[in-house]
């Protein structure tokens, strides 16, 4: 199967979402394209390997990732079970049949949790995270699919007055420019 990529639109969109960290996902929830808020809060996607820009491998391994999420065992269920019901909708596929068995050995709670069997979509919601540089930081996430490509999903967080976010974000893409321009 040829990789997953997103549209030129669908790229410039993400671009102009601001302080709204967005990124997309792809049917097997690999990070396919993100924009510059997404890289602050969640880390350099350009910089890891297609397993660790996996949403299920990291929430899962990543002990980084892991210390972000405030709720981290809610988080990771709720997850679990969007990532199942998406399961079900490729059987048989054998990069997904391969991600499940490396986090069956590399994930005690992936392990533990996996034989349950709860599924659900992906609700809009709250969103706390723990950011190591910015402390807390309130979202509202959603996620929609995209029409002319239906195994893409799109996660926008949109960044909430409580906790001081807008003004870390923005502080956050301030240092992040300052560093790439050499400063």
């Amino acid at each position: 199967m040829e990789p997953e990529t997103v549209s030129a639109t669908l790229q410039h969109f993400l671009d102009h979402q601001g302080l709204s960290p967005a990124f997309v996902l792809g049917r097997r929830w690999d990070v396919v394209a993100w924009n510059e808020a997404a890289r602050v809060v969640f880390g350099d996607f350009g910089q890891m390997t297609t397993r660790e820009r996996n949403a299920v491998w990291r929430i899962f391994t990543s002990p980084t990732h892991r210390q972000l999420l405030v709720d981290w065992e809610g988080n990771a269920r709720r997850l679990l079970a969007q990532f199942r019901a998406s399961c079900g909708r490729y059987p048989g596929d054998p990069r997904l049949t391969e991600l499940i068995h490396d986090l069956m050995l590399r994930s005690p709670e992936f392990r533990a949790w996996w034989p349950d069997h709860e599924v659900l979509g992906a609700p809009e919601g709250h969103k706390t995270l723990n950011h190591p540089q910015a402390g807390y930081l309130l979202f509202e996430h959603l996620t929609f699919q995209v029409f002319d490509a239906p195994d893409l999903k799109v996660n926008v967080y949109t960044p909430l007055d409580e906790a001081d976010t807008p003004a870390k974000l923005s502080q956050l893409l301030s240092e992040r420019s300052s560093v790439s321009r050499g400063f």
